[in-house]
Formats: C-alpha cells, structure tokens, sequence
C-alpha cells in the first residue's frame, strides 16, 4: 500500500478510536502508536508531507490520491475547517505531538458546525485552512490552478485502470465492477472541478491508446449529456457506468485488426462488428444489476430507426435511451479524435456532422442538447501519459508498432468516400 494512503487510513482509525474509547483506554493507545509509526514511515519515506482535502480529494503536493478519492475522514475535515494537513519530517514528530495534533483534529470533528478554530501549529505539525500554506513560497498557487492540476493528473490514473479492467476481460476474468465504479465517480469529480462543467477528455499520443483514451472520453460526455437532459444523479452514474463499458467487447478483437490503418477486408469486418454482441454477453455474464450495461454495449452501434448500423434487429425497433445517449457521445467522440484510419476531426466539423445525421443515424433532441452542452462547457483535451502495459493493452501496442504510419499507408477509397465510411454502411466514419 501506498505509504501516504496507509498512514491516512490509520490516522483516521485513530481519530475514531478517541470517539469509542476513553483517553487512558489501551485501543486508544495502541491506534496513536500505529499512527506514529506509519508517520515515521512515510517521512522518512517521502519527506515533509502537504495534504490537502478539498472536494471529495486528498492531494499530495498537486497531486491526488486515487484510492482515497471519496475518502470520508478528508469530507469531514474539509467541513471541519481543516483543508490542510502539513508534516515536516525534520525533527520526527514525538508521540506527545501526535497526540496533541490528533486532539486537535478530534476537536475539530467534534465542534457544532459553524465553528471556527485557529490553525493549529506545534513543532513541525500544522492544520488548519488552506491558508497554513502562505510561508511555503513553492506551494502558493490559487485553489483554481491546484485543482486544475488535480485533474490533469487524476486522469492519468483513470487511465491507466480503464486499461487494466480492458486487461481483466481480455484475460478471461470478470469485469471489475467495483473499479469501473470507481473511474466512473473519479470521471464525474473532474468533470465539476469548477463552478460549472468541464470536459477534461484525454488525447491520445499514439494510435494503441485510443480503446482506452475513448472509453474515458464517452463516459465523460455521457454523463454531461445525461446531466443536461436532466437525469438523476443516480442515472448520470449508471449511464457513466455503461459508457464507460460500452467498447468492452473490443477485447475480443484481434489486437491486429483493431489498429489496422487501412481498409478492413470483408472478413476483418465483421469480426469488428462482433464486439457489441461480445460486450452485451460479457456484462450479462456478471448476472442482475448491469443490464443497462450491457443493453448499451449491444445497442450503441444501432441508427435511431432500428434499420441500420450494427448488430441488425430482426424486427426494427428504437434501441433504449441511454443508448441513444452515448451513441451520440460515442460519434462524437470518435470523430474528435485520432483513430488509426484517419485524424481527427475539428471540433465544428464533428458537430456539424452530428447534426447533419439528426434524425437519421442519431437522436435528434439528444444531438440538440449535446450540441448546447458543447457550446456552454469549456472542453480541454489533456495529453495521455505513457504506461507499461501488459497482455491485451501490451499486445495493442505490438501490433500498432508493426503498421505503417497513416501517412504511409495509401488509399484504396475513392476520396469521396471518406475514411472508413463503408465499414458503417453509413456516413460517419467511425469502427
């Protein structure tokens, strides 16, 4: 376990065991002890700690937890008054220090809300506001630019678990669900960093990236989406939760023809459009509970009338709404960025050939409101850092290296065409 995290989780036991047990009770001792020695251990590890609570995030430094995101002892001092945590590591805190920081935290905690308490400050310890950090000439970046730069970096992280959850199925195991849950939630706190939405999404450097930089993307979107139709917050989750999900059959594609740069042949085609049945089956496989899921993952491919797109519907029908919802997310996002078959496109080009299929291909009155939600939302797209990889994400990478560059790969299509236009039988290029 990360150092840091370990010593929050047992400073927050510490902190509970002074609300069950009385001061002189050995629990109460014993908690304080394990503190101190987990303290000791991530000093001498890391050096001075900086913690920061805000808005559901323990930032070390710029730089968020992940495994504590949601944390409930960082809400509660955040509420408390208490946004800052600093810990010099020279000299090492004693044990009488501890304590008088832990009571003092304690205090805090315990006080009616509204009340106010000076910042605390003993020896090498401090807690308090955000202001404790004024005389740290390093540390003295606005609140806008430190979450800012949480977001930069938590993405990094939601990243790199999409790509092993993408591991995890390819391998055969379960769907992590409890993870997916989990970048779900992350996704959605980056993209309310400020007062009104943003739209973080992730540009990929190289072309094996893009399975895990779109999963992100369109879950994003879709929640955006679903927040401004009006949804619940539940149901923005849910939604979260099947886009993020709704490429998962993916995994069962050839590595080498996922990446493919040029015209797929008959036979390469349709084992691409075996993955919205293949993802549909893999959800269904974790039993009750994910049924929206997997209704996306079969359904996002699917026009708005029933009658075209992929898998074909042996009566025609209009597929659920939260498909519908991330179909349109789903197009624009792969429009907006690069594939291996072609750049990406502008953003106006992409909305315009949203709108331009409203009704057709999409559903109109979601077209009108993501188009709305575009105009309103300042959208960033933030570089994906490179990560090791293993078994499916690292063969990804190996059959990528192994084509020619877009560049260098000539077409075979009438120009007019576009770039892998057929392989939809429609008009929006997109696998």
């Amino acid at each position: 376990m990360n150092p840091t995290v370990q010593f929050l989780t047992v400073l927050g036991q510490a902190l509970a065991a002074m609300s069950l047990y009385a001061p002189a009770h050995p629990m109460r001792t014993t908690a304080r002890q394990r503190a101190l020695e987990t303290l000791h251990t991530v000093l001498a590890t890391r050096g001075s700690l900086r913690l920061s609570f805000l808005e559901g995030d323990v930032i070390v430094g710029t730089r968020a937890l992940p495994e504590l995101r949601g944390w409930d002892w960082g809400a509660r001092f955040s509420r408390a008054g208490v946004q800052r945590l600093e810990l010099d590591h020279l000299p090492p805190p004693t044990d009488e220090q501890l304590d008088a920081l832990l009571q003092a935290l304690h205090d805090r905690l315990a006080a009616p809300a509204g009340t106010v308490f000076p910042a605390f400050a003993l020896a090498g310890l401090r807690a308090g506001p955000l202001s404790v950090t004024e005389d740290v000439p390093e540390e003295t970046e606005a609140v806008g630019d430190l979450l800012e730069a949480i977001a930069r970096e938590g993405l990094d992280e939601e990243a790199d678990a999409v790509r092993w959850i993408h591991d995890e199925a390819a391998g055969g195991r379960a769907i992590p669900m409890a993870e997916v849950e989990t970048v779900v939630r992350s996704l959605a706190s980056a993209m309310h960093r400020d007062q009104h939405v943003v739209l973080p999404l992730l540009e990929l450097k190289t072309v094996d990236q893009y399975t895990t930089t779109h999963s992100c993307n369109v879950a994003m979107l879709s929640m955006g989406l679903a927040e401004r139709v009006g949804l619940s917050s539940a149901q923005v989750r849910e939604i979260g939760t099947a886009a993020l999900l709704h490429d998962i059959g993916k995994v069962r594609v050839p590595p080498d023809i996922l990446v493919k740069p040029g015209r797929l042949s008959d036979e390469e085609l349709q084992l691409m459009r075996r993955h919205p049945v293949d993802g549909a089956r893999m959800l269904s496989e974790r039993g009750r509970g994910h049924a929206l899921a997997a209704t996306v993952a079969y359904e996002h491919h699917v026009w708005e009338d029933g009658r075209g797109g992929y898998p074909r519907f042996v009566y025609a029908r209009r597929c659920h709404y939260a498909s519908r919802l991330v179909h349109v997310c789903d197009l624009y996002d792969a429009l907006s960025t690069r594939r291996p078959y072609r750049d990406a496109w502008p953003r106006e080009r992409a909305l315009a050939m949203l709108q331009s299929q409203a009704g057709v291909e999409v559903d109109a009155e979601l077209v009108h409101a993501f188009v709305t939600l575009a105009n309103e939302a300042e959208e960033t797209r933030l570089p994906l850092h490179d990560t090791p990889q293993n078994d499916w994400t690292a063969a990804v990478s190996r059959a990528a290296a192994s084509w020619p560059t877009a560049d260098e790969t000539p077409s075979t299509r009438p120009a007019e065409a576009g770039p892998a236009a057929e392989e939809r039988e429609g008009t929006i290029p997109q696998r």
